[in-house]
């Protein structure tokens, strides 16, 4: 569903050269989730944005669905780690979910019905006719995961989407996410900073270097696909995945 091959970024500040993104390549399946990570400053987010559209590469190709990426493309959606940014203070709720399809000209009936499922689904059925600036946090970001939702993507992008919420929070997104893409047989690649985070979400991760960026381990996580915030990561395997991602991080801050 998903490929970057030998994807390159360098930009030009101040006469200098910088290398973002030295050669990245890996492949994500369909219906597959993959969380990247990496030591801070290493390009995580620019990569993304590469392979969302937002931002041209230097050199190297990314594919969707088998189709070159050359611009936002269709049927791929990105949620933000700014979800208040990401957000119309001045639109509700509902609204906010709706723009996209409204956007894409979707007949008012349609635009309904996945909206209101999509709030369903992340448990704001009840908020619709809020203003985004009255929920907490975690509320703003569950709508900005439902505004993705309801576009009905085939591939879902996520940039550190709960590094801005607290513990408590980021434990029942984590989990609202899972429930997400398991319902909805989504691709999807998860950024995070978050070592924990990322052995507990993906079915695999990609460990990226510090700049010039590369993949230094691409690594299964044979955990049970039924996973539990007290019983998964209390499993020594968990353990042992989170001990790998771990050392693999420190080697490459390490070499930077």
């Amino acid at each position: 569903m998903l490929t970057v091959k030998e994807l390159r970024k360098t930009y030009d500040t101040k006469g200098r050269r910088v290398e973002a993104i030295g050669d990245v390549s890996f492949s994500v399946a369909d219906g597959e989730f993959v969380c990247v990570v990496g030591p801070s400053g290493c390009g995580k987010t620019t990569l993304l944005r590469c392979i969302a559209g937002l931002l041209p590469p230097t050199s190297g190709e990314v594919h969707v669905d088998g189709r070159p990426v050359t611009g936002p493309p269709d049927g791929l959606a990105v949620v933000f780690q700014e979800y208040g940014r990401s957000l119309f203070p001045w639109l509700r709720v509902f609204d906010n979910v709706e723009l996209p399809l409204r956007a894409a000209g979707m007949p008012k009936a349609e635009r309904i019905e996945l909206v209101t499922e999509a709030l369903d689904s992340v448990s704001l059925g009840e908020a619709h006719g809020a203003y985004p600036w009255q929920l907490s946090g975690g509320m703003q970001q569950r709508v900005a995961i439902a505004r993705a939702i309801a576009y009905q993507p085939r591939v879902l992008l996520m940039d550190e989407p709960f590094a801005a919420v607290d513990a408590q929070t980021r434990a029942d997104l984590e989990d609202l996410i899972r429930s997400v893409w398991r319902r909805l047989g989504v691709t999807l690649v998860f950024v995070t900073h978050d070592i924990d985070e990322s052995v507990y979400l993906g079915q695999r991760v990609i460990m990226l270097s510090s700049p010039p960026t590369s993949v230094v381990e691409d690594l299964a996580v044979d955990l049970p696909a039924e996973r539990d915030q007290l019983a998964t990561r209390s499993e020594p395997r968990f353990t042992e995945l989170r001990g790998r991602v771990y050392a693999q991080i420190q080697k490459a801050k390490q070499e930077s």
